[in-house]
């Protein structure tokens, strides 16, 4: 059964302009030259994999948004063993975008190591922490929610996919476990209404 929208868009809070994202393209850049042989590593990962160009390496390293307030690093390389997660959720991220599911984003939030996850107030299972992640922004004012949650329904299961939706407009993405959970932390897709 199709999931009505109407009832759909009810699950998820409108969408919160977020915060502006302070670290950018140059400050990545100066981050890089300390961590040049590990950025250089992932990104040839991602470039044989065919996903190098699905989101912006700057925007696809940047831990937890909360990084200063946490003494943390601004970005991070995931580790190794997750590259292959972080591929599978930029396959599921290229399809949103290819079906006009997803406009124009910004990554706002992507791997982060234990320490950060806790003091970001992460979940202790966090996708951000053990797989891979992305939590986004969507530019263009238009909330993608009730078309995403539509996907879920018709094909989170073969994609394995978590979507979530939070307070401040974030949108969560991952490919660890096939749920779902809207601004309030209950409301959920359901494929049928």
């Amino acid at each position: 059964m199709r999931p009505r929208l109407g009832v759909l868009a009810l699950l998820f809070m409108p969408l919160i302009v977020c915060g502006q994202e302070t670290r950018t393209e140059a400050m990545f850049t100066q981050w890089k030259a300390s961590n040049q042989s590990a950025v250089d590593l992932f990104a040839g990962h991602l470039q044989a994999q065919s996903v190098s160009e699905v989101i912006e390496l700057h925007q696809l390293l940047r831990s937890a948004s909360s990084w200063q307030q946490c003494n943390a690093e601004p970005f991070a390389v995931p580790p190794q063993e997750q590259w292959a997660e972080v591929v599978t959720v930029l396959r599921l991220v290229k399809e949103l975008v290819t079906r006009g599911i997803l406009g124009r984003f910004e990554v706002h939030s992507a791997y982060r190591n234990a320490e950060l996850n806790e003091c970001a107030g992460g979940a202790a299972g966090s996708a951000h922490l053990r797989t891979f992640a992305v939590d986004l922004v969507p530019l263009e004012g238009i909330d993608p929610s009730p078309l995403l949650c539509r996907f879920w329904s018709e094909h989170g299961r073969s994609w394995n996919m978590g979507l979530g939706r939070y307070p401040t407009g974030r949108i969560h993405i991952d490919t660890s476990g096939h749920r779902t959970w809207g601004a309030d932390h209950n409301a959920r897709c359901t494929g049928a209404a």
